[in-house]
């Protein structure tokens, strides 16, 4: 009778260490340099997946905004006219795998109503697979959230002058081996300045994962009930 406590202490145990170890990976952010505080770059394009971001159409690092510590990517404005200014990150990644990219998005201007001014954090699915090929020909549609005043209407307001945090959650399509973390401004107007910070990707844990985790909380409380 005495063994009972001890297979008690297990399961909890054995439930622990299952909790933890789906909570480490559903936590993991694949981002290189999140945060942008050490300025890690890319080339642009990257076929082979250099780590870091590599940046476009004016983007860069900057330390007038941040959401956290001293630094940020800014999306500059470009004198409006739909320039596209950005920076992405790509990895490995494969067909049914979910994903989700989330992050703070920053502007210090008013965004016109109907302006067409409007930040996006997008997923983009690519057929090309590392060591030496990443993105490439695309393997299904970008999936991306817009945060801004798009003149469609939809997506996540953007005040001006406050830090707004959006995500954006899609599952790989078939023929998938890289995707690309996109973080873009779309600027049809001169007030269209976007910030950046604290970008996270994660892949979603599956339903085997889920359902593993549930089945190692359950079995304590099982063996008390059983117990009583």
């Amino acid at each position: 009778m005495k063994m009972f406590p001890k297979i008690i202490t297990s399961a909890i145990g054995m439930a622990a260490v299952v909790a933890l170890t789906s909570s480490t990976v559903q936590a993991q952010n694949l981002i290189y340099d999140p945060g942008f505080e050490s300025q890690l770059t890319a080339p642009n394009p990257n076929p082979t997946g250099v780590q870091g971001w590599a940046t476009f159409g004016g983007a860069n690092f900057s330390q007038t905004y941040a959401h956290s510590g001293t630094w940020s990517m800014y999306s500059p404005n470009g004198g409006g006219g739909y320039s596209v200014p950005g920076a992405y990150e790509v990895f490995a990644a494969s067909a049914g795998e979910t994903l989700t990219l989330s992050g703070w998005v920053y502007t210090p201007n008013v965004l016109p109503a109907g302006g067409n001014d409007f930040a996006i954090l997008q997923l983009s699915p690519f057929q090309g697979a590392p060591p030496s090929n990443y993105g490439g020909t695309a393997s299904g549609p970008a999936v991306g959230v817009n945060i801004g005043q798009p003149a469609g209407g939809g997506g996540v307001a953007l005040p001006q002058g406050v830090w707004t945090f959006a995500s954006v959650t899609t599952t790989m399509p078939a023929g998938t081996q890289s995707v690309g973390a996109y973080l873009l401004g779309i600027n049809a107007s001169a007030n269209a300045d976007f910030y950046f910070d604290d970008i996270s990707l994660t892949v979603v844990p599956e339903p085997t994962t889920i359902a593993l985790l549930g089945m190692g909380l359950a079995l304590p409380l099982y063996l008390i009930r059983r117990r009583k």
